[in-house]
């Protein structure tokens, strides 16, 4: 059985988040049954051609669609835009060598390029319930979200073989819904992200002693809510005076980060630390006291799946599949709506929690490790060697 694997991700490190994350734990899952498709950071790559490419110690066959230079600034062209059109030049190339038995990506540009021949074997794994355009970076093309539903992405998704998402049975039919008739919510088959062995309970209470320490993980834009995690935090630091609020990541918004969080006098207690190694982040996220989340839209959070597997009590919105991760008072809190006043309060009662029942509540995550990645997704594309 061969899986080909076609993404705008280089599947090592760019452009960070869950779908890269993903991709990482599938490459020691299937080693070389995998075909991978995608982009280069690098000049020892050639474009436009099958090549071997080594990655994570192992070897694969690679067809590199173009080559990209890593930045997180937001770029004049949207990458929405730029994918597809690497996407389009490159697709016939890609399914030309036709020795694989399932197709599979998060791109909805990959499954609009598809020739219809070939949907019958592709596996859609939805990066997201949410209309993506409706969350865009630039608000131009946000006008456009209705009409890149109905005519880009759901006639295409109706065909494909298999749809999974990482989200709640609601968001996904709520995503069914408007495929106006396309898509039956029951045809939708829940798959949460995993996490990997990088991600699990350390003994840090020394390390936590004295201090309360909050983070997020995940990019620095509008829609993960930063403004209303930071207002929070400005009423926990005056009740918690011993605290910080630490932001792992990059992204568009990072210099309006910076400006705000001066504009109201919290440089010295909100930190943004940039992007981390996934090692680094599991040994920040063990020493942490409570895990935030303010997004306005997540499909399954990958991060905040990473978070309950250390045992950190989380504070997050009520976003798709937030309830089905934290239970109130159990493991963290849900918070509905968007008051910081509300959300400041959860995240001080989250500090009282019982670490040791958090981390012992938690461990029903470990059915979502990495190691059982493979045997999950074998099961439910009911695939057979």
């Amino acid at each position: 059985m061969k899986i080909l694997v076609i993404d705008n991700v280089n599947y090592e490190d760019y452009p960070t988040g869950g779908i890269l994350n993903f991709y990482r734990n599938m490459l020691p899952a299937f080693g070389n049954d995998l075909l991978l498709a995608g982009i280069t950071t690098d000049n020892r790559t050639p474009t436009g051609k099958w090549t071997k490419r080594e990655i994570c110690g192992m070897e694969f066959d690679y067809y590199s669609m173009a080559q990209v230079t890593p930045s997180s600034a937001r770029p004049f062209v949207p990458e929405r835009i730029t994918n597809c059109i690497s996407i389009k030049r490159h697709i016939n190339r890609i399914l030309a060598r036709n020795d694989f038995d399932i197709l599979l990506t998060h791109k909805p540009e990959v499954v609009y390029f598809i020739p219809d021949k070939y949907l019958g074997k592709t596996c859609y794994i939805l990066p997201g319930v949410g209309n993506p355009l409706a969350i865009s970076r630039y608000p131009w093309a946000r006008r456009f979200a209705k009409s890149y539903d109905r005519f880009f992405l759901m006639p295409k998704a109706a065909k494909t073989r298999w749809l999974l998402a990482a989200a709640d049975y609601n968001a996904r039919k709520g995503f069914a819904e408007r495929s106006r008739g396309l898509i039956k919510a029951e045809h939708i088959i829940q798959f949460p992200t995993r996490f990997d062995d990088k991600y699990y309970y350390i003994d840090n209470n020394a390390t936590r002693e004295g201090k309360s320490i909050f983070v997020t993980v995940g990019r620095l834009g509008w829609f993960k809510g930063w403004k209303l995690m930071i207002d929070a935090f400005k009423i926990v630091n005056e009740k918690v005076p011993e605290s910080e609020l630490h932001f792992i990541g990059d992204g568009e918004d990072e210099k309006k980060i910076k400006e705000y969080i001066v504009s109201i006098g919290l440089e010295n207690m909100v930190i943004l630390d940039g992007k981390m190694s996934p090692e680094e982040i599991g040994k920040f996220l063990n020493k942490s006291s409570v895990f935030v989340m303010g997004s306005m839209m997540e499909g399954w959070s990958t991060t905040l799946v990473e978070a309950c597997a250390c045992g950190v009590p989380c504070v997050v919105t009520d976003f798709s599949s937030a309830r089905e991760m934290v239970a109130d008072g159990k493991n963290g809190f849900v918070v509905s709506g968007r008051d910081e006043k509300v959300f400041s309060q959860k995240m001080v009662e989250a500090l009282r929690l019982d670490r040791d029942k958090v981390i012992e509540y938690d461990r029903r995550f470990e059915r979502l490790a990495v190691s059982h990645l493979r045997e999950d997704m074998e099961r439910e594309l009911q695939i057979t060697n």
